[in-house]
């Protein structure tokens, strides 16, 4: 009898046995996510995060409605961060979008700052999104997609690219036109050069004698110092006066150096008299530069960035770490900077990875 029914079993129509198909999934014209950047590790502050975009299309006819983004691991779905997307995004070519509906065809930005998972678990997106027609129906919607697997951080610790101080690491993160949210696109692909770019300015209470030499109160003149042994790539001095400005002008004066690991780090808008030239070997801790007030800027002061490639405009921003310079406090808020209030002081400490945004560090001499 066993046998009979062993056989039987056997002897069926393959179909009879498959496992029952899955629930059909309603396929629905919607968003396209792509995170076109696999972030590294940044390490900011002493704590591992991710920074990085997602970027969203609309291929749907109706209205789309961000809610929000949860950034999660594919593997189990552990939610590391949940973002309200009206916050995180920006629209291309739209900045003035306050209610952030996406018509057809637009692209928002969703600039993301989440906590690193460890190990190299691949993350994915989970948006949720309204859908509104033009009847005035409404429909919520929730996708997943734009995979991306987090790169190790780069292990080579660079030195101070100032002296003394302190110093303002003045970064805004969320501020429409800064550094974080100002991609190009020069050369038919998006790109973010100054996703971890910091202007350094003086600090309430900046010495100027421990910058350098004949250096002014507002940081004009002070030391720009090579972060690392490497090679001078790229020079660019001030446009002449007159000189109809370009994109390439915002810069102002410009030093790229050659790090030993392949990034290339970035100091613009120098003073005029730059001393080095393209194809010097330079040492950690010469100086290369003067601070100054040249380019786009409303204000003197140094930009610093690193990146992947040596065009300021088409390369990838890179996370980096200090390995020089010691925390003293942070402004709460980017108008007490401006408005020439104090600090806050906290718990002097060796800088661990990138500052905070508008966290005050000072240099060795």
């Amino acid at each position: 009898m066993l046998l009979a029914r062993i056989f039987l079993m056997l002897s069926l129509p393959l179909w009879s046995i498959q496992a029952a198909p899955a629930p059909e999934v309603r396929p629905y014209q919607s968003l396209h996510i792509e995170v076109p950047y696999t972030p590294p590790v940044a390490r900011i502050d002493g704590r591992d995060r991710l920074i990085y975009e997602v970027h969203a299309t609309s291929f749907s006819s109706k209205i789309i409605v961000l809610d929000a983004i949860e950034v999660e691991t594919a593997n189990d779905g552990v939610v590391l961060a949940r973002v309200d997307a009206a916050k995180a995004a920006r629209w291309v070519g739209a900045p003035r979008n306050p209610a952030q509906r996406l018509a057809p065809g637009e692209r928002a930005i969703l600039y993301l700052d989440v906590p690193a998972p460890p190990g190299t678990a691949t993350l994915r997106h989970r948006i949720r999104f309204t859908a509104a027609s033009k009847d005035g129906s409404a429909e919520a919607v929730t996708i997943v997609g734009g995979a991306a697997t987090p790169r190790a951080a780069f292990p080579l610790p660079l030195g101070a690219p100032l002296r003394g101080g302190p110093w303002t690491a003045v970064a805004l993160p969320d501020h429409a036109n800064g550094h974080r949210r100002y991609p190009y696109a020069v050369s038919g692909r998006v790109r973010l050069p100054g996703r971890h770019a910091i202007d350094w300015m003086p600090a309430r209470g900046f010495d100027p004698a421990s910058a350098g030499r004949s250096v002014a109160a507002d940081g004009t003149g002070a030391d720009v110092l090579a972060v690392a042994d490497g090679v001078i790539v790229a020079v660019k001095e001030e446009p002449k006066p007159g000189a109809r400005p370009s994109v390439e002008d915002e810069t102002g004066a410009m030093v790229v150096l050659r790090l030993p690991d392949g990034r290339y780090a970035f100091y613009q808008h120098l003073a005029p008299g730059i001393p080095v030239r393209v194809g010097d070997l330079v040492a950690k801790g010469q100086v290369i530069a003067r601070l100054g007030a040249s380019g786009h800027v409303t204000q003197p002061h140094l930009h610093f960035h690193v990146a992947d490639g040596a065009a300021p405009f088409d390369s990838e921003g890179l996370p980096y770490e200090l390995g020089a310079g010691q925390v003293l406090g942070r402004y709460a808020r980017f108008e007490d900077f401006t408005e020439g209030k104090a600090w806050q002081p906290e718990r002097a400490r060796a800088m661990d990875g990138l500052p905070r945004a508008n966290a005050v560090l000072r240099f060795a001499p």
